[in-house]
This record gives structure tokens, C-alpha cells and sequence, in this order.
């Protein structure tokens, strides 16, 4: 066979690559598939047969699987540039569709910068409404106790417990969570980039 068929099936794969690598800048994506493309013409040493290109390609795995590890790769690049609050659940919620584990990490981060938001947004908001605002135990069922953050209104029947304490409670308590949420973050994200490290 000629070597335009082992081209052929380069580009074939390289555009199932390209597929799945959603998430990421038209400018970041054409440089990756430049870099497989040089990588794969390397370990062909000049001989683009078909034989050879697909041996070079097995090395590399699946178009998903090379996709996945330099999507991680260039979301690891940014989160390092810039490891703000914001970004590193961007950069998690870019990962959350490429594994389960991913989804894992998006799930715990979402739950956790919420509960961190609303124990802060409580303590905050205390001074402002103190008998509207708190972590309430509401009645339920006989002998069944719902509990609430937040802000209620007079209606329901339900007990505050921790007054004025829910202010140093709720900043310490929504920081060291939105804290630990982001430390999460970025450990996630560095191991499905296959990195270990700060």
C-alpha cells in the first residue's frame, strides 16, 4: 500500500480526536492535533505505511483516551496559571463529562461550594433578619425533626439553634468548607491529568 494510506488513516484517527475534544479552544485543539501528527510521523521514521502509522497509533490509545489525558493536560496548565475559586470548578466541570470520576469530582465540588456558600450567606445575613435567619429545627412527622439553614419566615413552628453563634460558626465553618472544596478541586483534577503534587 502507499503511504497516502497510511496518512489516510492518520487523519481518520486525528479527526476522532478532534471529536473529543470538546471543551477546549480551536487554537488548543489544532496545536494538539499538530503535536500527535508530529509524534506519530516520529515513530514512523519517515515511513508513513499503513503498518507502521497504525503501530504508532495503538502506542498512543483510543482517539477518547488520548483526547481525555490532554484535555486533563491543558485544564491542569490553566488550573496552575490561575487556582481561584472560580476557576477550579471550571476546570472540574471540564473534566466531569470524560470519566466517572470526573463526574465524581463535580458532583462533590458542586455540593460542597454550596454548603460552604450558604453557611456563609447565613452569617452574613443574621444581623440583618436575626429571628428570620439561622439553622432551624423544624417539626415533621411525630417524632421526625427536619432542619433548615437559611432564612424562614414566622409561619412554621420551628426552634433556632444556634442564635448569634451561627455568625463565627457559619464564616469559619462555609470557609474551611469552600477551602476544602477547592483543595479537592485541584487534587481531582491533577489526578485525572495523571500528576501528583500541590
Amino acid at each position: 500500500m502507499s503511504p497516502d494510506a497510511g496518512l489516510a488513516h492518520l487523519d481518520v484517527y486525528l479527526d476522532q480526536v478532534r471529536r473529543n475534544l470538546r471543551g477546549l479552544s480551536e487554537a488548543d485543539t489544532a496545536e494538539t492535533i499538530a503535536e500527535l501528527r508530529s509524534h506519530v510521523l516520529d515513530k514512523v521514521e519517515g515511513d508513513p505505511s499503513p503498518a507502521k502509522v497504525e503501530a504508532a497509533i495503538d502506542a498512543l490509545g483510543s482517539p477518547r483516551e488520548v483526547a481525555r489525558l490532554n484535555l486533563a493536560e491543558r485544564t491542569v496548565a490553566r488550573m496552575d496559571a490561575d487556582r481561584s475559586l472560580l476557576a477550579v470548578p471550571r476546570a472540574i466541570g471540564r473534566l466531569a463529562t470524560l470519566s466517572l470520576y470526573g463526574f465524581f469530582a463535580f458532583m462533590v465540588s458542586l455540593i460542597g461550594y454550596a454548603f460552604g456558600a450558604a453557611l456563609m450567606l447565613t452569617a452574613v445575613a443574621k444581623p440583618f433578619a436575626p429571628r428570620h435567619v439561622g439553622l432551624w429545627k423544624m417539626p415533621g412527622a411525630p417524632d421526625d425533626f427536619t432542619y433548615t439553614l437559611g432564612v424562614i419566615s414566622d409561619a412554621p413552628p420551628a426552634h433556632e439553634l444556634l442564635g448569634w453563634w451561627i455568625i463565627p460558626i457559619g464564616l469559619f465553618v462555609g470557609a474551611l468548607t469552600l477551602w476544602l472544596t477547592w483543595r479537592f478541586g485541584v487534587f481531582s483534577v491533577r489526578l485525572m491529568a495523571g500528576r501528583r503534587g500541590r
